[in-house]
């Protein structure tokens, strides 16, 4: 009687801790860092994320092929071509920063997502 009450209650605590481990493990394993672009350089991950300013001047947008290419500079200063492919994020020109999250391919970030951060959207109105 004393062995089944005890492996009742041993055989829930094996299985929560078994469904904690799997789930930090899934957390982990798919975590992605944030990198700068000499950290990007050398990593040999494929989803990067790599934040920094976007080059306005830079900016090329073809609908046809649905890409996004511009100059991506970081907080050491240092600079990256950028190709994003999918459609550019409807606030795009309004932004300053942004993250793309990809991987280095050759000499280019490809990047498979884009958020783009837009300071005035959460600044308080100056009066």
């Amino acid at each position: 009687m004393v062995k089944v009450m005890n492996l009742k209650l041993i055989l829930p605590l094996l299985i929560g801790s078994a469904a904690i481990t799997g789930m930090v493990f899934t957390f982990v394993s798919q975590a992605s860092p944030y990198v700068n672009i000499a950290e990007a350089k050398v990593s040999k991950g494929d989803s990067m994320h790599l934040p920094g300013e976007m080059l306005k001047e830079t900016v090329q947008v073809s609908a046809r092929e649905r890409t996004v290419k511009f100059v991506l500079k970081d907080e050491t200063g240092a600079t990256v071509p950028v190709v994003f492919r999918g459609n550019p994020p409807a606030n795009m020109g309004e932004a300053t920063k942004v993250v793309v999250i990809g991987k280095m391919t050759g000499g280019a970030f490809e990047a498979n997502r884009m958020l783009l951060k837009c300071p005035t959207r959460y600044e308080a109105d100056k009066a």
